[in-house]
C-alpha cells in the first residue's frame, strides 16, 4: 500500500493510466471469457397462394342444344360444375353473347328458363330453384359456396309458351317460326 501512495505522490496520472489499463484489461478477459450460448433456424419457409379452380362437364360446349321446341314444348340439359381448387369458392352463372336471329321478335324474351340446382351428381337431390324467368332476362345468379372437391349438377329447362291461337300469320306464336337465339353461360368462382 505504501508503493502505491508513494507512486501516487510521484506521478498521478501515470497511477490513473495503469489502473485504467489493468480495468481494460480486465473487462476484456471477463468479456472473453466463455459463456453459454444457443442458436437455432427455421430454414426453407415457404408460402404458398391457394388456388381456386372448376371443372365444367359440358365445357366448351353447350349445356342446351335444342332444335324444332314449339309452342307448349319444354326440353332440357344438365352440367356438372365442380371446385377443382385447394380453397373454397363462391359460384355465380350469368349469360353473355345473347345473339336472337329476329331482332324485332327475339326469341330470348319469349322464351322462358329455369335454372335448378340438384346437388351432388353422384346422389342428387331436391332441385332449388336458382334462376326462373325469361330466358334474355338473366343477369347475374348466385349459386353457392363450394368446398374443395364439391360437386354440383344443375338442369337448365327452357319452355316455349304457348300465346294461343294466333290471329294472322306474323302475330302471336307465329312470329317467332323459323327464330333461333344463341347464348353462353359463364360461371365464375371467387375464393372467399
Amino acid at each position: 500500500m505504501q508503493r502505491i501512495t508513494a507512486l501516487w505522490h510521484a506521478s498521478p496520472l501515470k497511477l490513473v493510466s495503469a489502473l485504467f489499463v489493468l480495468s481494460l484489461a480486465a473487462m476484456m478477459a471477463v468479456a472473453s471469457g466463455a459463456s453459454f450460448t444457443s442458436t437455432s433456424a427455421n430454414a426453407g419457409n415457404i408460402v404458398t397462394a391457394g388456388n381456386l379452380t372448376h371443372s365444367n362437364s359440358k365445357a366448351p360446349g353447350a349445356v342446351l342444344n335444342v332444335s324444332g321446341l314449339r309452342p307448349g314444348q319444354t326440353d332440357t340439359g344438365t352440367v356438372d360444375i365442380t371446385n377443382t381448387g385447394d380453397v373454397a369458392g363462391v359460384f355465380t352463372l350469368s349469360k353473355s353473347n345473347v345473339a336472337n336471329s329476329d331482332a324485332a321478335n327475339p326469341l330470348s324474351s319469349k322464351l322462358d328458363l329455369v335454372v335448378e340446382d340438384l346437388g351432388d351428381p353422384s346422389s342428387p337431390s331436391a332441385p332449388v330453384t336458382k334462376y326462373s324467368g325469361k330466358l334474355g332476362a338473366m343477369g347475374v345468379t348466385a349459386l353457392s359456396t363450394y368446398a374443395t372437391g364439391e360437386a354440383h349438377r344443375y338442369r337448365f329447362t327452357v319452355s316455349f309458351p304457348d300465346g294461343g291461337t294466333p290471329s294472322g300469320p306474323t302475330t302471336g306464336d307465329n312470329a317467332y317460326k323459323g327464330d333461333n337465339v344463341t347464348v353462353d353461360y359463364n360461371w365464375e368462382s371467387v375464393s372467399n
